[in-house]
């Protein structure tokens, strides 16, 4: 479990995170803001030189075609000089922009891969498939509207001064409505952010549909859930549909409230430069000049009004990236925690105990294991084989009691060290989508390819069969992978699970190879992977019932001879043959 602070965005704590992305690139973000501000002030520039055009157009002399291709000449220019600035400042925005999702997608990756195991136990992995992508993008959206904030403000103010220099009195009038939109946006920031976040719960559960539909297709077609599938996604795919409408619906009730405001400054620019005109106190191509420059002027204030809803709609996805970034792990190295050399001499359990969510998995298991021990771990489905399996690797810590290596509190050794002297193949193989030799290198990148080779060989993966990719075949794999890295401690969860017999036995046999020498924990939902056990632990209901060899258990555990009595009809000697057998549980 992690720790959060429950941060909180605001629209200028959003803001300010946008704005930190071009800070981290300085060279890029003086480039963008002189680029911006060129841009900005050629805007205003283009309303004045068209203004002095239309006055000199208005003066009756001789050489007016000169007079009209020196203005046109004139607009062009700024024209082309604006166009320029606007292109420079779109590639430089997309460049920070890009990096800085790139830099948040790397701070994400990092700060998942130091989080504690149960963080992802208890994690939507459409919420954290949606966090680490989605999000993401969110903050390259966010740092381009940050940039805008320079683009809006220089625009407005070249505006302003070439409106300003036309008729300082009519340029007041027709902004005296300006104040008035910040009515439309005070109301819209806490819908939008309302919206966003009903939005981005019900992408979440889409997410967690289209996931499900991936990793369940069987399950789905075998059993025709193929109808509650798709009824479940068009329902949420509705709700969706419905948040996003909300969102454009307000957005367009702002911008209509701020055409109102920009309407109403027009209008007394009209009547009153009108009456100037007419008194002759104006000419008319001020009052034509100061129109399109007020127009103008209000073009920046809607940008204002896009900016601050985009904002606030991202303020759920920053707020989620942050819960994630300032998560604290549970299991952590102590400051003076100790190095790891070696696989230790004896790893102990002493009275240890383990509750999840408030429900005991584990119940006071004490135990000692020696060095080059091989012990198997069963019990029926929930008796805590895989928490077991999990507290001597530290995915967690105790609720109770402690793990000890060589004496040691395993809370006071480096856990990379622990994760460097461990190899472990789960029951469900996990390969990453990469080649075979890299999957095997997985333990040891440096490993030389005759290594892998070699390992691939001693697991049955290297070989004709292996060109394609069935369940036992990845297996194999993950057991390459453990055989390569030739780790002291060896945590086996039925690796041997889903090979034929030939294989079965070709693989069991590397793997004893590999065992010996080396403390092994075997979790065993099938007897025949137990021969090469030293000693097995029984567990029911999370407490230690049984722990020695298979014939003082069969002589003295109850419930491991009911484990045991329940495939005696399907084995002959399981403890001595290498042929599969059914599965006694399902674990």
């Amino acid at each position: 479990m992690t720790k959060s602070s429950g941060a909180t965005h605001t629209t200028w704590t959003a803001l300010r995170t946008g704005l930190r992305s071009h800070l981290q690139h300085p060279g890029l973000a003086v480039a963008f803001l002189l680029a911006t501000v060129f841009q900005g002030a050629l805007q205003g520039g283009m309303v004045w030189t068209l203004r002095e055009v239309l006055i000199g157009l208005g003066k009756p002399r001789s050489g007016m075609g000169a007079v009209i291709l020196g203005g046109a000449l004139a607009v062009l220019t700024v024209w082309l000089a604006r166009s320029v600035a606007v292109y420079v400042a779109l590639m430089f925005a997309a460049r920070l922009a890009s990096r800085a999702e790139l830099d948040w997608m790397r701070r994400v990756l990092e700060k998942l891969l130091t989080l504690s195991v149960r963080f992802f136990d208890k994690s939507s992995r459409g919420d954290l498939v949606m966090t680490a992508y989605n999000d993401t993008r969110s903050v390259r959206q966010v740092t381009i509207q940050s940039g805008q904030v320079v683009l809006y403000g220089a625009t407005f103010a070249g505006l302003l001064i070439a409106a300003w220099m036309m008729s300082p009195k009519l340029t007041l009038i027709g902004l005296v409505c300006a104040p008035l939109s910040a009515v439309p946006l005070h109301w819209l920031g806490k819908r939008l952010t309302e919206a966003a976040l009903r939005e981005q719960r019900q992408a979440v559960s889409l997410q967690d549909s289209y996931l499900q539909l991936t990793s369940g297709i069987r399950v789905i077609k075998v059993n025709g859930g193929e109808r509650q599938i798709v009824e479940r996604a068009r329902q949420v795919s509705q709700l969706l549909w419905r948040s996003v409408l909300r969102q454009s619906q307000t957005q367009g009730l702002a911008r209509l409230a701020l055409e109102g405001v920009e309407g109403c400054g027009l209008i007394l620019i009209l009547i009153i430069g009108g009456a100037d005109v007419a008194a002759g106190r104006m000419p008319w191509q001020s009052l034509l000049g100061l129109l399109v420059a007020v127009m103008a002027i209000y073009n920046p204030v809607l940008g204002f009004l896009g900016l601050y809803a985009y904002v606030r709609q991202a303020i759920p996805e920053l707020d989620r990236l942050e819960r994630i970034l300032q998560a604290v792990p549970e299991v952590q190295d102590r400051p003076d925690a100790r190095p790891l050399l070696d696989g230790p001499a004896s790893i102990e359990l002493r009275n240890v105990s383990f509750t999840y969510d408030g429900q005991p998995t584990v119940s006071d298991i004490s135990a000692v294991v020696r060095r080059g021990e091989t012990i198997g771990i069963v019990g029926p489905t929930g008796a805590g084989k895989s928490t077991l399996l999990s507290l001597l690797l530290r995915f967690y810590d105790p609720t109770e009691g402690t793990v000890l290596f060589d004496g040691v509190d395993l809370r006071m050794l480096r856990h990379r060290d622990v994760m460097h002297l461990s190899s472990i193949v789960l029951q469900e193989p996990f390969l990453f989508v990469d080649t075979i030799a890299n999957n095997i290198r997985i333990g040891r990148p440096e490993a030389t390819m005759d290594e892998v080779v070699a390992a691939a060989r001693a697991a049955d993966v290297h070989g004709p069969e292996a060109r394609g990719l069935s369940g036992g075949q990845k297996q194999r794999i993950c057991v390459a992978a453990a055989l390569l890295k030739n780790a002291p401690l060896l945590f086996l969860d039925e690796a041997t699970n889903s090979l034929d017999s030939m294989s079965e036995a070709r693989v069991q046999s590397a793997i004893e190879r590999l065992m010996r020498h080396r403390t092994t924990f075997v979790i065993a939902h099938r007897f025949s992977t137990l021969r090469s056990a030293d000693r097995i632990i029984v567990l029911d209901r999370g407490r230690m019932v049984g722990f020695d060899s298979h014939p003082r258990l069969l002589a003295t555990c109850s419930t491991y001879r009911t484990l045991w009595a329940s495939q005696a009809a399907h084995l002959n000697d399981a403890m001595t043959t290498s042929h599969r057998q059914p599965e006694v549980v399902d674990g």
